[in-house]
């Protein structure tokens, strides 16, 4: 997964001034380096936020109506599990960064008497495979990374991924169990007790606390180069503090309590912090997993982190920049303070169509800055 930081000025100069848009995908061995008018739309989305990426687009002009046949044997390629690649940018194939990586998940194949033979297909990521599989699991003492590693590997072997990361995760004294439910829904389990972020990037699977590392990967201003921004802040579901209860080896209760968010930094306010009356409302909750004060006050903390994150949401868009991906802060540069923030990005689109090449984004916050 990309770490690193740009800017919007090193971007503009890499893609001379975001000219020239163009795109590449790959079916199986088959690949159509886009234009318009062979693929007059197609769309990427990268999600962070429990949910599988995913990809459509709409192949044109590849059809024989003479010989009443798919050019270059498009109809073969063009098969349910069959692996996607997408690359897109600016300038030629060279330059272009891969943007998905999975495989075809659906397919239509349009021909009417009123328009020209097309295909439509979806992809999805290396995640979504996993949402079939349901073998139970039971680890013992097995830990945690163990666990998850292992699970994401299936699609890496399955050919849908290409790489597994999986970051420090806490090891709790209670044996991972995992019973009637798919492996897809167990992992976003596992993320949301360990407060990580599962997701897929140019088909590598990740799984790690991607909300702690607030460094942004891209700096928009306002008035500039951030074409549009839509900011909502609202009190829905949120809690002043959480408290998990667990019971020891000895059946002996424990408990641990959150009260304060850890996420967003100094610089802006949790909405217990905005709305003062929020702090006497709490969320209680029981654990079979947690056998130690310690482990109690671990999951309250990543409960109300990710609670938390629902603060603030929203969504904006840009010119289209391949660099911006799920799982990273976006950083807002205004004269507003009010829009003014680094935002966590939890689904990035890129589009490809007629009228060139946007990326919009959606994003939440744990804490809000202008108040």
């Amino acid at each position: 997964m990309d770490t690193g930081t740009y800017t919007y000025t090193a971007l503009s100069r890499k893609y001379r001034g975001f000219l020239a848009p163009g795109c590449e995908i790959t079916i199986g061995k088959r690949t159509i380096k886009g234009s318009t008018k062979l693929i007059p739309s197609l769309e990427v989305e990268l999600t962070a936020n429990g949910t599988a990426s995913g990809c459509s687009f709409t192949i044109d002009g590849q059809y024989d109506i003479g010989g009443s046949r798919w050019k270059d044997d498009l109809d073969k390629a063009v098969q349910v599990g069959a692996k996607l690649i997408i690359r897109g940018g600016y300038g030629g194939t060279e330059k272009q960064k891969e943007l998905f990586y999975g495989f075809v998940d659906d397919y239509t194949f349009e021909l009417t008497s009123e328009d020209a033979p097309k295909v439509h297909v979806t992809g999805v990521d290396g995640l979504a495979y996993l949402m079939n599989l349901r073998e139970p699991y039971y680890a013992g003492k097995e830990k945690a990374a163990q666990v998850v590693r292992r699970i994401l590997n299936k699609s890496v072997s399955a050919g849908y991924a290409k790489s597994v990361t999986v970051g420090r995760l806490e090891d709790f004294e209670t044996p991972i169990v995992k019973e009637q439910v798919d492996d897809w829904k167990f992992l976003n389990m596992m993320a949301q007790r360990h407060a990580a972020t599962v997701l897929a990037v140019d088909g590598e699977l990740v799984f790690d606390k991607l909300t702690a590392n607030s460094a942004p990967i891209l700096t928009l201003t306002h008035n500039h180069n951030l074409r549009s921004f839509i900011k909502r802040v609202s009190l829905a579901h949120q809690v002043g503090f959480v408290e998990v209860w667990g019971r020891d080896v000895n059946q002996k209760a424990v408990k641990g309590v959150a009260r304060e968010v850890s996420l967003g930094g100094n610089s802006g306010k949790s909405a217990a912090q905005v709305a003062a009356s929020l702090k006497e409302a709490g969320l209680r909750e029981y654990s079979e997993f947690a056998r130690t004060e310690e482990e109690c006050q671990t999951l309250a903390q990543n409960r109300l982190n990710g609670i938390a994150l629902g603060f603030a949401s929203g969504e904006g868009s840009c010119v289209g920049i391949p660099e911006l991906i799920a799982g990273r802060y976006v950083k807002i540069d205004s004269d507003d303070p009010t829009m003014k923030g680094k935002y966590f990005l939890t689904k990035v689109r890129h589009s490809f169509t007629m009228d060139g090449y946007t990326t919009s984004f959606e994003f939440k916050a744990a804490k809000i800055k202008g108040v």
